[in-house]
């Protein structure tokens, strides 16, 4: 059958591409510093609303925000927050509820000096997906996000990470039979 073959081809592809170089990540590739992948950080003052930080995520497309006191870091607000402490939930007025009701008090942060290792175990002991970046005097200067680690990953690894086979047979199988 045409989808056989087709297969066999992808799969045959496949392997021959994974002979070609096995990569490995040295230590030297995961001790870069958080400066180098940290975005800008969207940050909203600790006297807003719920609403006001639901919507600055919405705004900005970002998974978190930093929650300020003047300029100094009091808490994180995520897509999480929204999602286990009130989706399905019986909660008031969203706009008469203060963001510090629902935000991470005193986060886990990291200086932009600390290398990627840090953040990566930082996430995976603290199963959390945002480390806000801060100055001495803990004022917000960026944010580091899982997605910009993998994204970071990704540029060392993008055959493995995203390879589509070279005659993709996802289009081909969803391709009208007959004439």
């Amino acid at each position: 059958m045409l989808y056989d073959n087709a297969i066999d081809e992808e799969l045959a592809q496949m392997e021959k591409d994974s002979e070609v170089s096995e990569k490995v990540l040295e230590v030297s590739q995961i001790q870069v510093p958080l400066r180098q992948l940290m975005r800008d950080c969207i940050t909203i003052d600790i006297s807003a609303t719920t609403q006001q930080a639901i919507d600055l995520l919405i705004e900005h497309h970002i998974g978190a925000a930093s929650v300020v006191e003047g300029s100094t870091l009091k808490g994180i607000f995520g897509e999480r927050d929204v999602l286990r402490k009130i989706m399905n939930k019986d909660v008031a007025d969203l706009d008469n509820i203060p963001v510090t009701q629902f935000m991470k008090a005193d986060p886990q942060t990291a200086s932009p000096d600390d290398m990627l290792d840090t953040a990566i175990l930082y996430m995976a002991k603290g199963g959390f997906r945002h480390i806000p970046i801060v100055d001495e005097q803990n004022n917000p200067i960026g944010m580091v996000s899982i997605r910009d680690v993998i994204s970071y990953l990704v540029d060392y690894f993008p055959q493995e990470v995203l390879t589509l086979p070279p005659n993709p047979v996802r289009g081909a199988l969803k391709a009208r039979e007959g004439a």
